[in-house]
């Protein structure tokens, strides 16, 4: 009786330099690939197709996609502060304009959260930008809203709500476009308000 089937074999394919996600530091990869071989009697004689390929963290062990090989953290954090130097100039614009303490604000927050400063320069330029653009805070939310985690969204509500109580009472503008948050970035209408208040709380001395 002839005995056939097929099986898996696992081999390295290659090596590289990557952000390990598990590490969450630089360490060196190893690209391998399954391949599927055509087996006789259980050993493997014909290849055939490769079945996947992945990549292996050779500190930790973990396993990745090949995306992983062009993750880099550093981008990623400065991409999401642009964001949301963008999301603070749109809630400051929800009324039509942004005032000096809106401004100090927003260079305030965006100095907690980067721990940089935002240059003038960048920080009126952005500020143009946004007013000739033709969006509005809750259009601009939405096209980023899939890619945020629940944090994410807090950190959204929060940064427009501290940006636009920055001058006192918030402006009707203000207003409608909080307001709708809720709905853009899909919080539930209770967790929504209760988020409100708790940002609108004075801050204990």
């Amino acid at each position: 009786m002839i005995i056939w089937g097929s099986t898996g074999l696992k081999s390295v394919v290659g090596a590289a330099s990557f952000h390990c996600p598990g590490c969450d530091r630089p360490q060196t990869a190893n690209l391998k690939q399954v391949r599927n071989f055509f087996t006789l009697y259980f050993i493997p004689v014909i290849p055939l197709n490769v079945a996947g390929r992945y990549v292996e963290c050779t500190s930790c062990g973990g396993t990745f996609t090949e995306a992983a090989l062009s993750h880099d953290p550093e981008k990623e954090r400065a991409e999401t502060f642009d964001q949301l130097l963008r999301v603070m100039i749109m809630s400051g614009l929800a009324d039509g304009r942004i005032d000096e303490m809106e401004r100090a604000e927003i260079r305030k927050q965006y100095q907690e959260l980067s721990g940089l400063p935002v240059p003038t320069e960048r920080l009126e330029n952005e500020i143009a930008l946004a007013m000739v653009s033709g969006s509005d805070l809750n259009s601009y939310v939405g096209q980023i809203a899939p890619s945020l985690s629940p944090h994410g969204k807090a950190m959204v509500v929060k940064l427009a709500w501290y940006t636009m109580s920055a001058s006192g009472e918030l402006q009707p503008g203000h207003e409608s476009q909080l307001m709708q948050l809720a709905k853009t970035l899909r919080i539930p209408a209770d967790q929504f308000m209760e988020l409100i208040n708790l940002l609108s709380e004075p801050a204990s001395e």
